[in-house]
């Protein structure tokens, strides 16, 4: 037969806790009541042991002779070792003794013991072992003799032994009994419930977010039903919250994983899903179109002014941005200067003027920022919104942006399959660039410049310029590779090619001639800003054993004015080093004339626009004859490029132009060419 719960009950800690508590406790109270019990059976024992002694020796006394005298009768002789008898003495009123038999020592007469007898026998006390007892009772004989009795109460032990040995059994099987009843009742009635709820905390704590499926459920209607209920509601309270804080978490991650920190504004990710998202309900005439912002120099102010300010920037940036857009359209910030803004359209196109409010907001906001000085450019794209690929839309946007002119404030280009194979041109043509001049694709002409005097002109000089003999596409224009290897940075070793081979190409002509006329490199901006410049100069002509005098650097206008103070520098350094300097392309760019008595230069030349104009606009022969006029006043050689006719040339001979050069003068050549036409002829003269 088996019970269920039992194994539970007997594996349960509190379950054997409670018991062993109740059973200590049953036994500590059975013991208090025993041990009463055991003295109270001692005392009827004693007591009926000395009333057993007074029924048997009284009658002998009544019936008995003379008890004075040395000799008792022979009734109470023959008591004596039995009935538990083991000694008498007997004692008149007076005191005196009457007969002795038996143990009697100590079994003497006091006049208390006198007033203590009476007709019932009265304890007087046991031995130290307990076998022996002591009574005294006041015999109803004539004369009344005080009887001492010593009895033999060595049994009483025994029958007390026996005695607690059954109640103590007795106790032993009521605790166990009514302990395991105890448990039973503990068990069933408290325990299993508190077992059954144990259970159930332990497997919603394993998995809090279904703790609703470990209830317990319980119908009962007592204080423990209370509990479980209560237990229960705690369980369901508990899934919802677990499950409201993962629909939170959920959320939250999902808001942080499509929002920039930063600006709060949503990133890549949700701008690719709002792209999705609105193609799936599209119509047939509406299109996406997206437009990239980006903040030209922004990481140098980061670097400059501290992230602090530049988040600042950002920020600010992101709230003007999403207050100049209508409402729907969709801003986002992809990261450190770049902007996306997408909306969709269906009507007129008005691209250009939404571009031209996104300039004006990023305006505004650099302006606000302190940052008025940043430039903004934009790329823009647009496709259908049925069968949008969202992945081309970002990277045509991307493209555009890229080919906007950083140059430029406030620039947007619009995406076009043209500017696409333009670049896939250009990307093509800068591979091939940065091969040509180990291949020896690259190789200096030379154009002359011939000093104006009273009776002709003479060459003093030359410009040293680049061609490029590509074998596939044959002679490339420079004004096409030029300008590419000036946004590519392959400007930097192109300068350098040319500058030694014009120092190449004199070392040649003195070795051959004794004379070499002077020749003239160009300095693009980026050479320009190089911090080693006057080492890789006098390196140049050092290794070549020339002068720096024969040598002569031509840097644009618009790259002498980028950093005046700098400027002023580097050219006071190249005058020291004897290189001459010339201004190119003077009054083209940013009206310095204010500027021009800071700069150490030793000529300027007029930009070819203005020698074209010469017979043809008045308003360029005015130019033309200020900047003359100019240059002689400051010292300053002036040199006029472009001159293509003689009356250009005889209007600037009349204006005491001190060099000219163009066309008329002499085309560019070979080195070759350039000895045989100008060289020799100017030693032979």
């Amino acid at each position: 037969m088996s019970f269920p719960g039992l194994g539970e009950a007997l594996r349960c800690r509190l379950c054997w806790r409670i018991t062993l508590t109740v059973f200590c406790l049953i036994l500590v109270v059975e013991s208090v009541i025993l041990v009463p019990s055991a003295q109270r059976f001692e005392r009827n024992e004693l007591d009926r042991l000395a009333s057993q002694a007074v029924v048997t020796i009284e009658p002998a006394l009544l019936v008995g002779g003379a008890l004075a005298g040395d000799t008792p009768p022979q009734e109470l002789a023959a008591m004596v070792g039995q009935y538990r008898l083991a000694g008498l003495a007997l004692y008149a009123r007076d005191g005196s003794p009457m007969m002795r038999i038996g143990e009697h020592s100590g079994l003497d007469y006091s006049a208390r013991l006198s007033q203590l007898a009476g007709m019932m026998a009265e304890h007087l006390g046991r031995s130290a072992d307990g076998k022996r007892t002591d009574v005294v009772w006041r015999s109803s004989r004539a004369g009344g003799p005080l009887v001492l009795a010593r009895l033999d109460s060595a049994h009483i032990r025994g029958a007390l032994h026996d005695y607690l040995l059954r109640i103590g059994g007795l106790v032993a099987i009521i605790v166990l009994v009514v302990t395991a009843g105890t448990m039973l009742v503990l068990h069933f009635s408290v325990l299993q419930p508190l077992l059954a709820v144990r259970r159930s905390s332990l497997a919603a704590g394993a998995d809090p977010v279904s703790a609703q499926l470990h209830t317990v459920r319980s119908k009962r209607r007592d204080e423990m039903g209370d509990v479980i209920r209560a237990h229960d509601a705690m369980l369901e309270r508990m899934a919802d919250a677990m499950r409201r804080d993962r629909a939170m978490a959920h959320e939250r991650a999902r808001y942080i994983g499509r929002h920039d920190a930063l600006t709060g504004l949503p990133n890549r990710a949700a701008l690719v899903e709002f792209l999705d998202s609105s193609r799936g309900c599209a119509e047939a005439e509406q299109h996406a179109i997206l437009f990239l912002l980006n903040l030209v120099g922004f990481r140098e102010l980061n670097a400059s002014v501290g992230t602090g300010k530049g988040d600042d920037l950002l920020r600010r940036l992101g709230a003007c941005l999403v207050t100049a857009v209508p409402a729907g359209d969709f801003v986002a910030h992809l990261g450190a200067d770049r902007f996306a803004i997408a909306r969709t359209r269906g009507g007129a196109n008005d691209d250009a003027e939404y571009a031209e409010r996104l300039l004006r907001a990023a305006k505004e906001a650099c302006a606000v920022g302190g940052a008025g000085e940043m430039r903004t450019r934009i790329g823009i794209a647009g496709a259908p919104l049925r069968g949008l690929e969202v992945p081309a839309l970002l990277g045509q946007a991307e493209f555009a942006l890229s080919r906007t002119g950083a140059e430029c404030r406030g620039e947007y280009q619009f995406y076009s399959a043209q500017l696409a194979r333009e670049a896939l041109e250009r990307q093509q043509l800068t591979r091939e660039l940065e091969g040509a001049i180990r291949a020896g694709e690259m190789f200096p002409v030379f154009q002359p410049k011939r000093v104006l005097g009273a009776t002709g002109a003479r060459v003093s000089s030359a410009e040293t310029l680049l061609r490029w003999r590509n074998p596939h596409r044959g002679m490339v224009s420079p004004e096409r590779f030029i300008a590419l290897a000036e946004t590519t940075g392959l400007i930097e070793p192109i300068g350098d090619f040319v500058l030694q081979a014009a120092c190449a190409q004199m070392r040649a002509w003195l070795e051959r001639h004794g004379w070499s006329p002077r020749l003239a490199v160009n300095l693009s901006a980026q050479q320009f800003s190089l911090p080693d410049l006057e080492q890789r100069l006098e390196r140049a002509l050092s290794e070549q054993h020339l002068s720096p005098d024969l040598l002569e650097v031509e840097i644009t206008e618009t790259a002498a004015m980028h950093d005046v103070a700098r400027t002023a520098d580097t050219l006071a350094n190249l005058r020291r080093l004897g290189v001459h300097v010339s201004i190119d392309d003077f009054g083209s760019g940013y009206s310095s004339l204010i500027y021009l008595h800071r700069f150490a230069v030793d000529a300027i030349k007029i930009d070819r626009a203005f020698v074209e104009s010469i017979g043809i606009d008045p308003h360029g022969e005015a130019i033309c004859d200020a900047v003359l006029r100019l240059g002689h006043a400051l010292g300053t050689r002036v040199i006029a490029e472009g001159v293509e006719t003689e009356a250009q040339l005889d209007f600037l001979r009349q204006r005491r132009c001190d060099e000219v050069q163009g066309y008329l003068i002499g085309r560019p050549v070979t080195a070759d060419e350039f000895e045989r036409a100008w060289v020799a002829e100017q030693v032979a003269a």
